[in-house]
């Protein structure tokens, strides 16, 4: 044996025994010479499971894990599970996914409306319109969109388009920050497949695809959908992927009994929870530290802000349940050199809200066809069941629009119109309009009349100017009315004396100024509206004498008392100048809303039918809002108005007054509620039911 043999094993034999007290591999050299090799540091996985909103729980479970020291060296996951798994991996942190995850509109990202709170005022008030929104697009004569789900999922893919900027080109996902994979499932052959490379926000929007619910995504022959159904705790994937040591995570209840199925909603949710059992005890069973959080009472569309508070959380303390085993792992790869669960990866900044996104000048030259539809469902207790719907197709390459809306129900509507728009914040519109309303009139608590009659209507809107939360529209108008069947009450006689076919042109100006932050309940912001109109029956003059005047305004603000209390008081008014002016002008008040039954219909607390008044009329109303929960809404109103035939009249009467008390929950099909008031005008209560956006 030559010396330096000799010498080699004496070496190893005296460092010997402190070698066996640390973690080390040997390997046999030559000629039987044993040589030692430091270890390699295990590598760790987190595995995050489907599960929708109760998914949010991965990232209290996550900040543990960070809490701990440990460093994640691969990540899987599977439906929401991809979307949280794929943003930690590209260097979202968890306390950066709590603050993102919060700042969302859900109710908008699962949906496929145009835009979140947009700066252009129509624009929020189509959004508040309609619950529901499809979009076609067509480039070449072929549809472009996925369709097949109830939901498209443009608003989700937008997002994580913006949060996974930087790895929007198709890529390895192994050479991610931290190597990743997720699970679909292709419906054409029932297969799973496991995405490792491709385009980042396309891989986590197939994932999540709910049957049904979302369109699908389509790649090659693929036709891809929520990767739950086939493996949704994808734990074989971290291992096959070099993962030795698994921390899982999943939100998987425990089994349903018959007891527990008891509706539709829990049978269609059994379904897909048999359906993601695949594999999911084989996975649990090769998991070192399973996480199991208890997400009872919360389901998969829980995205409210408490719920997500609440989900966060449990993930939170299930994690801490499992903290010895934790900080035991930490340590050991502490003695490895790790000081920091994310050392070496670049942090990425709270981004996160969805942004309308802007045309800009011009844009029109480039995009492509586009039809949108956009379906209104409503009930009230006035008017029972209506229905509305909307239509509109932009041509390639063109600033034109053309649109068109039909309401059923009590009042019936359509319109169509044609609108040029070579700028986002200026266009120029035409439009026809038709109405048929069949309305009950009420003057001092006592029913008048029953009127139906028809309008024809043709708007031409001169100059249309948009800009953030500002609009001002300048135009001539053409009326005309087509009284039929008068039921009157006993001094009538003068009421339909005036309503008489009549037809009118008229000029008008408007102002709209909306910086508030929601539509029905807003709690900071202001509302202005202001408008004249100069009505003629020859383009100049009125039955032989000038023309009639009509000036209308509103002004509102709310200030918040505190983080759920709003007060918000409110100026409102329209005056009427001119002879012998026709009945279907006069001022109209009752209701919540402004132009509700009638153009030139104000609201006054307590009053739910249409009741005429004088042709000048001012109004206060004070609000108190208080918010309960995330969407409950108690609301106080306290009406006051001064009314008489001319302004010098105005103050010779006391004020009516009106009080009204409401409860409504803001749903994603709109308020949902009911309204109790009295006032001194008609010296009666009423009881109000809406369900659904106001239209």
């Amino acid at each position: 044996m030559s010396k330096k043999l000799v010498l080699c094993w004496l070496l190893a034999a005296c460092l010997r025994p402190a070698l066996a007290a640390s973690d080390t591999v040997t390997a046999v050299m030559p000629d039987t010479v044993t040589a030692v090799m430091p270890a390699a540091r295990p590598r760790v996985a987190v595995v995050l499971s489907g599960g929708g909103a109760k998914g949010m729980a991965h990232i209290g479970a996550l900040k543990v894990i960070e809490r701990a020291g440990i460093p994640v060296d691969i990540v899987t996951g599977t439906s929401m599970g991809s979307i949280v798994g794929g943003l930690y991996a590209v260097g979202y942190d968890a306390a950066t996914l709590d603050s993102l995850v919060r700042r969302q509109d859900w109710l908008f990202l699962l949906s496929d409306k145009e835009t979140i709170r947009s700066p252009f005022i129509n624009d929020r008030e189509k959004e508040n319109t309609y619950f529901l929104s499809k979009t076609l697009h067509f480039s070449g004569g072929k549809l472009q969109n996925n369709v097949g789900g109830f939901i498209e999922g443009r608003n989700l893919a937008r997002l994580f388009d913006n949060l996974t900027e930087g790895y929007h080109d198709s890529i390895d996902f192994s050479r991610l920050p931290i190597p990743f994979s997720c699970v679909a499932t292709n419906i054409i052959d029932n297969t799973e497949y496991d995405f490792h490379s491709g385009r980042l926000s396309e891989a986590m929007r197939a994932s999540m695809s709910i049957p049904g619910a979302f369109s699908p995504v389509r790649k090659g022959d693929m036709v891809l959908v929520d990767g739950g159904l086939r493996n949704n705790f994808p734990a074989d994937i971290a291992k096959e992927m070099g993962a030795d040591v698994i921390i899982g995570v999943t939100v998987q209840g425990p089994p349903k009994t018959a007891e527990d199925i008891k509706g539709g909603a829990s049978i269609l949710s059994q379904i897909v929870d048999v359906n993601c059992k695949n594999k999911y005890d084989d996975n649990l069973a090769i998991t070192d530290i399973p996480i199991r959080v208890n997400t009872k009472g919360y389901g998969s569309a829980s995205f409210t802000p408490a719920a997500i508070d609440t989900l966060i959380r449990r993930g939170e303390e299930e994690a801490m349940r499992h903290w010895d085993a934790l900080e035991a792992l930490g340590q050991k790869m502490r003695a490895f050199g790790v000081t920091d669960a994310r050392a070496g990866l670049q942090a990425r900044p709270v981004t996160g809200a969805l942004q309308e996104n802007e045309d800009s000048l011009g844009k029109w030259r480039s995009r492509t066809s586009m039809i949108q539809g956009n379906v209104g469902v409503r009930f009230d207790s006035e008017e029972m069941v209506a229905l509305q719907l909307n239509g509109l197709y932009q041509p390639a390459r063109s600033p034109w629009e053309f649109g068109a809306t039909i309401r059923l129900g009590k009042r019936s509507e359509a319109r169509v119109e044609a609108q040029l728009v070579p700028l986002h914040f200026c266009n120029m519109r035409l439009a026809y309009i038709f109405r048929h309303s069949d309305i009950n009139v009420y003057v001092e608590g006592d029913k008048e009349a029953n009127v139906t009659f028809n309008q024809h209507a043709v708007d031409f809107t001169l100059f249309s100017f948009m800009i953030r939360n500002f609009q001002v529209d300048i135009g001539a108008r053409f009326d005309y009315y087509r009284f039929q069947d008068f039921l009157t009450g006993s001094v009538a006689e003068t009421f339909t004396d005036s309503l008489k076919d009549m037809h009118t042109y008229s000029y008008y100006g408007k102002v709209n100024y909306n910086s508030e932050d929601l539509w029905y309940f807003p709690s900071r912001g202001a509302k202005f509206t202001a408008g004249y109109a100069y009505y003629t029956d020859n383009l100049i003059g009125y039955d032989g004498h000038t023309g009639i005047s009509i000036i209308d305004a509103m002004w509102r603000m709310s200030f918040p008392l505190g983080r759920r209390l709003t007060l918000q008081p409110m100026a409102y008014g329209r005056l009427l100048f001119g002879h012998d002016i026709h009945a279907i002008l006069h001022n109209r008040i009752g209701g919540d809303w402004f132009n509700h039954y009638f153009e030139g219909q104000m609201p006054f607390a307590g009053l739910g039918h249409v009741e005429l008044t004088r042709k000048q009329f001012v109004a206060l109303q004070l609000k108190l809002q208080q918010r309960i929960m995330d969407n409950n809404y108690i609301l106080l109103k306290v009406t006051a108005a001064q009314r008489a035939e001319s302004l010098g009249d105005l103050l010779k009467h006391g004020p009516m007054r009106g009080y009204q008390l409401a409860y409504y929950y803001n749903s994603m099909f709109g308020p949902l509620g009911a309204t109790a008031g009295y006032n001194s005008y008609s010296k009666s209560p009423y009881f109000f039911v809406n369900l659904g956006f106001v239209f």
